[in-house]
């Protein structure tokens, strides 16, 4: 039987320390655990899952390596443009956080999350009070890792360049992707930049993507028109996992704002619900494996 290659494409906050090795090896072996104890490991047979890892091609700037809270001294403040996507971005996550902001001069003033501007610690308050305390802390690594991915044309075209090289050195017809990597691969999708299979069909055929962001418009609105359904090629088989306790894919599916997407609920627990080891051991995961063998 021949090795079903699968290509990850990672998600934040990993750190330059964070190799193609590495994660390859974190998310094998997560995978190994998803297909002995759903008993399909003979059926999938041998798996070679290759995470390649784009820390090297992002800026090394205030927006990659963000501190939240008081140690702060050597980030630079944010500037006025990320700002506004930042605000945009947590009033598409909780609308209704807007109107609890503090609009007094005061303000954001005495927050206490260092270079952060008054007007983000306002907004990032309000969201605390809708979407449960600390919630922000967790959403500001995202949002700050997608304004780099989508608003610094260099660092996008650098991301998936080395996710496309590792998808043409591969073969792979399966891709997973985890947190803002669904929002890269499915922008790969978008531009057409997923390169074909040796016969000149699709290269891929089989996409999982797991605590996505894909459902805020603010994210989405760098890869994706407003008001349009979300959608994958045809011939992409799309699953999508969400877990209700993951505060980045706010608790819930694609379904409503996708076509063709199936979306499936996983329990990860409480804590780090968002974690991608916790996706990735789950039996929808070898399942679809199962499946990739046969498209």
């Amino acid at each position: 039987m021949n090795v079903l290659q699968v290509v990850g494409v990672h998600g934040i906050k990993q750190g330059a320390s964070a190799t193609t090795e590495g994660l390859s090896r974190t998310w094998q072996d997560s995978v190994a655990r998803a297909l002995a104890t759903s008993g399909l490991d003979a059926t999938v047979g041998p798996v070679q899952l290759t995470v390649p890892s784009y820390q090297g091609v992002y800026p090394k700037t205030a927006t990659r390596y963000m501190r939240l809270g008081p140690d702060t001294a050597d980030d630079a403040p944010v500037e006025e443009e990320e700002e506004a996507f930042i605000l945009e971005a947590l009033a598409a996550y909780a609308p209704s956080a807007v109107a609890l902001e503090d609009d007094s001069p005061m303000g954001g003033q005495t927050l206490g999350a260092g270079r952060l501007t008054p007007r983000i610690l306002r907004r990032a308050h309000a969201v605390d009070r809708v979407a449960g305390k600390g919630v922000t802390d967790r959403l500001l690594w995202l949002v700050r890792e997608a304004h780099g991915y989508l608003r610094q044309e260099e660092t996008g075209a650098a991301v998936r360049a080395e996710v496309g090289a590792a998808l043409a050195a591969t073969g792979a017809r399966m891709v997973i992707a985890h947190s803002l990597g669904s929002v890269v691969f499915y922008d790969m999708l978008s531009r057409g930049e997923v390169p074909a299979a040796a016969g000149g069909g699709p290269g891929v055929v089989s996409l999982i993507t797991c605590g996505s962001p894909l459902s805020w418009l603010a994210v989405r609105k760098g890869v994706h028109t407003a008001g349009v359904p979300l959608s994958v090629p045809a011939g992409v088989e799309w699953t999508n996992l969400y877990a209700p306790n993951d505060p980045v894919n706010k608790g819930g599916g694609l379904g409503h704002l996708a076509v063709g997407v199936t979306d499936i609920k996983v329990n990860n627990g409480k804590l780090n619900a968002h974690d991608v080891r916790r996706y990735l051991d789950k039996p929808a995961v070898a399942e679809r494996m199962a499946k990739a063998r046969l498209l």
